[in-house]
């Protein structure tokens, strides 16, 4: 799930990437997310990235899309995943299926004025906060979640020894993050865990949907684990 350094992905971002509002996915740094690309504006805007510096920021729509879904000021909210595209599959008819590494939190600053059929925005990076006096002890909590991630998804087997050895090499942000990118999350539940930069009340908050979706308190949204292509 973390095949490169984000630090390291993020390098050259000089702050401007296209923006894909979407109404129900949330991208988490550190993971992988599959995307079907097949509406023409989008299209456009998988051709210019891919020709590009691959950078792609994955926005949630707010409530109320549905009826200016095709505006390009249909609201998003403000925190976003910046993603960097790692692989992609054109077929004949020109739809994409990128593959999407989350890279990085980012704060939507503005959009900008363009021509194009999509949209872009200038981000502003939001790196992980750890508070110098903590709240909680980050060593046990990483092994509370790994514990309740395998309570709550006792039949997922190598997934679960997959966290299990995730968690015992990554910092806990990190970890928060994989193991929200796998639960079954409500839309706002998850954007809630995204927009959450500071690590310590964010492994609180995975720890308590952790124990929520153990105790089937969440309706299941229908995401598999791992999760399939998501549509525009």
């Amino acid at each position: 799930m973390t095949p490169a350094d984000p630090n390291d992905a993020t390098a050259g971002f000089t702050g401007r990437a296209a923006i894909f509002p979407l109404p129900n996915v949330t991208l988490f740094p550190n993971v992988m997310l599959p995307l079907h690309i097949f509406e023409p504006r989008y299209r456009c805007m998988a051709e210019d990235i891919l020709n590009g510096d691959r950078y792609l920021a994955l926005g949630l729509l707010k409530d109320g899309w549905e009826d200016r879904y095709e505006s390009k000021d249909c609201e998003i909210h403000d925190t976003v995943c910046l993603g960097k595209v790692i692989s992609n599959e054109q077929l004949e008819d020109g739809r994409h299926y990128l593959m999407l590494q989350g890279l990085h939190r980012a704060k939507l600053i503005n959009e900008l004025e363009t021509d194009l059929p999509y949209r872009l925005g200038m981000l502003e990076l939001l790196p992980d906060v750890y508070p110098q006096t903590p709240i909680i002890d980050r060593g046990r909590r990483q092994e509370e979640l790994v514990d309740w991630f395998r309570r709550a998804y006792p039949k997922l087997g190598m997934e679960a020894d997959l966290i299990h050895a995730l968690g015992s090499g990554i910092q806990l942000g990190e970890l928060c993050d994989v193991i929200a990118h796998s639960l079954k999350l409500p839309t706002e539940a998850a954007h809630r865990l995204l927009a959450q930069a500071d690590v310590d009340q964010r492994s609180d908050l995975v720890l308590e949907m952790l124990k929520l979706q153990f105790r089937g308190t969440f309706e299941p949204t229908g995401r598999e684990f791992p999760p399939g292509f998501s549509l525009n």
